[in-house]
């Protein structure tokens, strides 16, 4: 039986010591090279990456809160856009709802978050009602309709009610979610967004 005390001669500790350097830098050429085939699979961001990010206005945005100003808000922060259907009926309150529970499942990070939602200029939209569900959300009109064209143009759809966007903090929409995804999805991209992203904070 070997003597479990005994060390291992100087010759096999280097061939050791070389093989830990020498097999990954072999196994990425290999793989760089097509040898060995490697797919590391689709990203991980559960919505769809908008490419390239599409820059949008703010200065068009008329809070329906006069104190509010979308354009003093938003800047610097990661904010959650929400088109709202012309009839906002119950199913477009458990949405709304819904991003109210995203927001608040930020924890911590969720002084780096923004709620926006924004409606037609003559939408009859019940303010007091999207209150209720969560004051912090900023509801806005699209005074002359340049940031609703351009989230349609993004979807690739003549309307872009319904959908949900996440604005970056210099002003670019880089994500989509469609309309009836499942917020689930919006919650885990933001955890790992705003874990990794120091973007609001350059």
């Amino acid at each position: 039986m070997p003597d479990p005390r005994r060390r291992l001669s100087p010759r096999v500790a280097l061939i050791i010591i070389a093989a830990l350097f020498v097999l990954p830098l072999a196994a990425a050429w290999l793989m760089y090279s097509g040898v060995i085939e490697f797919d590391p699979g689709a990203t991980r961001n559960l919505g769809e990456l908008v490419e390239p990010a599409v820059p949008v206005a703010l200065d068009g945005l008329i809070a329906d809160d006069p104190a509010r100003s979308p354009s003093a808000e938003l800047p610097r922060h990661w904010t959650i856009v929400h088109v709202v259907p012309a009839d906002c009926g119950a199913d477009c309150a458990s949405v709304i709802t819904a991003l109210r529970q995203v927001y608040l499942a930020s924890g911590r990070e969720r002084a780096r978050l923004r709620m926006l939602l924004v409606h037609r200029p003559d939408d009859s939209m019940d303010a007091e009602a999207v209150a209720a569900i969560h004051p912090e959300f900023l509801l806005a009109r699209d005074g002359d309709g340049r940031m609703l064209s351009a989230l349609a143009a993004i979807a690739g759809e003549a309307d872009a009610a319904g959908h949900t966007y996440l604005l970056d903090p210099l002003g670019n929409i880089m994500m989509l979610y469609r309309a009836g995804y499942d917020p689930n999805d919006l919650k885990k991209d933001l955890k790992r967004l705003l874990t990794w992203s120091k973007l609001d904070e350059q």
